[in-house]
């Protein structure tokens, strides 16, 4: 991608001080990434950390509205997201123990999640991170790896591209076989081809397109195809699909790749263009994604909104983000209230700035893509977790006072952030408070006002539930409601308290007739704050004690722990260390079967664990513990 790898290594660069800062024990778990040759030689059984990059979160189904459902046979405009949150080496697997570090917040706008890096001097294929896709699979977002084969200037080799392409006598070919196997076992669904390397032997490009084949027989899993390796072997940068690179695209009646990315110097004429090319091919417009780099100006980058948006939305073609995480890069505290004032800035739009174009607003992308929800079953549980925290909290009470960082946990998070009238009421994340886990959502009211939060798909074929738990710092009247698919509005009066209360609403069965929106109602002035809401049929029965096995390596007074869980049907477990007076001490929480613990301190020549499974919606099943010595 035409000066990505420069990108990627001033990326690398402004991270180093906080790579360098943090000191990782020797058993820490990394991400997975590899040279070619390293790739065809891998296997999870040759792996000591596959099993900690295994994403555990399936993906969910999506819809639009009470009645358009989202499937292969949608065509509807969307936005692919190449997001680098760190660099490629030494990025640890499940997470960090700071807020310090990027999570993202506006799923519900995202069809594709490419976890963007590799680099010449650190690997060319970078699968994605568990965290995230388990993040990404929770909203219904495809999670794509990637293949880079930088530019020879920044260290590309034609050597790794003919590598990549080697055939076996029967004419498959062994890489194409890595990649699914890889794809398979750490649960994603594809990857981004960015071929960026020059000076290539004649019949390269029929090569590739013959790996293209091979994959899309073997798999379903997608291919994103990069605008840059043309079908004579050159890289020539096309900024269109046109009849250079339309192969790479479809042929006749075979999908090459699922999804194109398009250079970025396009002009309006180019993605007229591209969407009447990609229609005369039998395929959609909205699979082109016409590629914006805001990885230097964020939402202050030059963009031909004209080109790209009508008042209807998007144009010609769907929209293509690269480095979008600069929210976090060109914050300076990076706090995560500075990074997600950035990143509302970016999505919803921002204050009038100067570019070639002249003086513009940047208008954000929320007004132009319809969020998307994966609310359509119960149950469902949001704590407003964003992911991060500089403690966690059960029940409004602290059981850990140290930061940390792990997106397996975030909750799928409000579907509008927000559409509140400023002049009534402002809304925000607090990182502060919390009910459960490390943040909480912030209501700051100057009189009535209405907040919806989650787009839903509800159906009233048998009686629902709702559990809300809230609390006011000075009498602020609140109350729950929820919209019906008929036009109804209904609300409840939410216990107003001091301290976090729940207030539990049943709604009877109605046929035909589904729950299609929730949010909040104020009705005074004053702050409040909502920390739970669950939404069930009936409440699942506890689960029973957790069976696990721990592996501990110690180093004076504290340890790490590798855990692995065997026969859950839990959907996390919680994990903590007792203390000597049995205090319970919260040391992470898992959707998966195998977790690392950086740290625990040993007592009485060993460490004692707690692990407390937790079902979907919520309920906390029976623990069970175990007393680890360590060896003298």
């Amino acid at each position: 991608m035409r000066f990505l790898f420069l990108y990627s290594v001033l990326f690398f660069f402004a991270h180093l001080g906080n790579s360098q800062e943090t000191k990782y024990g020797e058993n820490q778990p990394y991400a997975s990434h590899w040279f070619v040759e390293e790739l065809l030689e891998w296997s999870p059984e040759k792996d000591p950390h596959y099993r900690f990059n295994k994403s555990h979160i399936p993906l969910a189904d999506r819809f639009l509205n009470d009645s358009v459902a989202i499937d292969e046979s949608t065509y509807i405009p969307g936005i692919m997201s190449l997001i680098a949150p760190y660099p490629t080496n030494g990025h640890p697997a499940q997470g960090f123990s700071s807020v310090k570090q990027y999570a993202f917040s506006f799923w519900q706008y995202l069809d594709y999640f490419v976890q963007w890096g590799g680099s010449a001097g650190e690997g060319i294929i970078l699968a994605p991170l568990p965290t995230w896709t388990d993040a990404a699979h929770k909203n219904g977002v495809k999670v794509i790896g990637t293949v880079f084969f930088p530019p020879n200037v920044y260290g590309g080799k034609e050597e790794w591209v003919y590598q990549f392409l080697q055939q076996r006598e029967d004419g498959g070919f062994p890489v194409a076989d890595k990649l699914i196997e890889v794809a398979n076992t750490y649960h994603f669904e594809g990857w981004f081809i960015n071929q960026e390397t020059y000076n290539l032997k004649r019949g390269t490009a029929e090569r590739m397109l013959n790996f293209l084949r091979y994959f899309k027989k073997k798999t379903d899993l997608k291919i994103v195809w990069y605008d840059a390796m043309i079908e004579d072997s050159r890289v020539i940068w096309q900024d269109e699909l046109n009849n250079h690179n339309d192969l790479f695209f479809q042929d006749d009646d075979q999908v090459m790749s699922d999804a194109f990315f398009i250079n970025f110097r396009y002009n309006p004429t180019n993605l007229e263009d591209s969407k009447k090319l990609a229609k005369k091919l039998g395929r959609s417009e909205w699979n082109l994604y016409a590629g914006i780099d805001v990885g230097a100006k964020s939402s202050q980058t030059d963009i031909q909104w004209d080109a790209l948006f009508s008042e209807n939305g998007a144009k010609n073609t769907s929209l293509g983000l690269f480095s979008p995480h600069t929210t976090f890069n060109l914050s300076k505290t990076k706090e995560p209230e500075e990074v997600y004032e950035n990143e509302q800035k970016f999505w919803n739009g921002g204050p009038t700035y100067e570019n070639p174009y002249g003086t513009q607003k940047w208008q954000g992308f929320t007004n132009f893509f319809e969020p998307r929800s994966v609310i359509d079953k119960l149950p469902f549980v949001t704590n407003f977790n964003y992911g991060l925290g500089r403690f966690y909290k059960e029940k409004g009470k602290v059981v850990s006072s140290k930061e940390w960082h792990n997106l397996s946990i975030q909750d799928i998070l409000p579907t509008w952030q927000w559409e509140v009238d400023s002049t009534k009421a402002a809304i925000n994340f607090s990182f502060k408070d919390s009910y459960e886990g490390g943040s909480s959502i912030l209501i700051e009211s100057k009189g009535e006002a209405e907040i919806p939060l989650y787009k839903t798909h509800i159906l009233l074929n048998k009686a629902v539930t709702f559990s809300v738990v809230a609390k006011s710092e000075n009498g602020l009247p609140m109350e729950f409601f929820y919209e019906l698919s008929n036009g109804e509005k209904l609300g409840y009066a939410l216990k107003n308290s001091e301290k976090w209360k729940k207030t539990s609403i049943t709604i009877l069965p109605r046929p035909n007739i589904s729950i299609v929106k929730m949010g909040i109602q104020i009705k005074g002035s004053g702050t409040g704050y909502l920390g739970e809401i669950t939404a069930f049929h009936k409440r699942e029965p506890k689960l029973p004690a957790p069976k696990f096995t721990v592996e501990l390596f110690s180093n004076g007074s504290m340890a790490e722990v590798y855990l692995s869980f065997k026969d859950s049907n839990a959907a996390f477990q919680n994990i903590y260390a007792l203390s000597k007076n049995k205090r319970k001490i919260w040391l992470g929480k898992t959707p998966s079967t195998d977790y690392y613990i950086p740290s625990v301190p040993i007592e009485d020549n060993g460490i004692h664990i707690m692990v407390e499974p937790v079902a979907q919606d919520g309920t906390k099943g029976k623990s069970s513990a175990k007393k680890i010595q360590v060896e003298q």
